[in-house]
């Protein structure tokens, strides 16, 4: 079985105004809730697609949204559309912790030592720490690199047996070209002698 990443969606993957559209967006969707159509204006996160489709290659991909389905579901629609993403989880599978939505990685049939969250809200994955990988939060830096760069370190974690361990070394901001270097190393040494 592949390992799985949890992805957050909004200010990780992409980031939604509503009513009004902003000076740079890249799709509109438009929800019904509550009885009423709201239109929000997408801006997807730069190297979105690239890190999808790089991700999809070794990791069973599920998004984990704090946001509700009828809004989520559109916006995983038009930003999936090559379909890489296995599973959605949407506000209904977290839990509410003083007031405050929770992704919890207990009991949604993966073992933690396989999975790893990537969020740009620290309370989201409050409960497993140890599994979640941080990020900067998007709002329109068209600049934006956070993606582009863990294309790397997931490049590297099927080197790790649990990926707990994969998040403490890049929490520890170690340079996984080194690692990929003397892993590449090790194999031409195991393999030639």
């Amino acid at each position: 079985r592949k390992k799985t990443v949890f992805l957050d969606l909004d200010e990780t993957l992409v980031h939604s105004t509503p009513n009004f559209p902003p000076e740079k967006y890249d799709f509109v969707v438009r929800p019904v809730i509550d009885g009423q159509k709201v239109e929000f204006f997408v801006l997807k996160r730069p190297f979105v697609d690239e890190f999808l489709s790089f991700l999809s290659r070794d990791f069973e991909i599920v998004i984990f949204t704090a946001g509700i389905e009828e809004y989520a579901s559109l916006v995983v629609d038009k930003l999936d559309w090559r379909n890489l993403i296995s599973h959605r989880l949407y506000r209904d599978s977290c839990k509410e912790v003083e007031g405050k939505f929770v992704k919890d990685l207990c009991g949604i049939g993966r073992e933690l030592d396989k999975v790893v969250i990537l969020d740009d809200n620290p309370n989201s994955y409050r409960l497993q720490p140890e599994n979640a990988i941080p990020i900067k939060s998007f709002i329109d830096d068209l600049g934006d690199e956070e993606l582009k760069g863990l294309i790397g370190f997931f490049g590297g974690c099927d080197l790790v047996e649990d990926m707990r361990d994969s998040v403490k070394l890049y929490l520890a901001d170690l340079d996984w070209e080194i690692v990929e270097g003397i892993y590449n190393f090790l194999l031409f040494f195991l393999f030639f002698n």
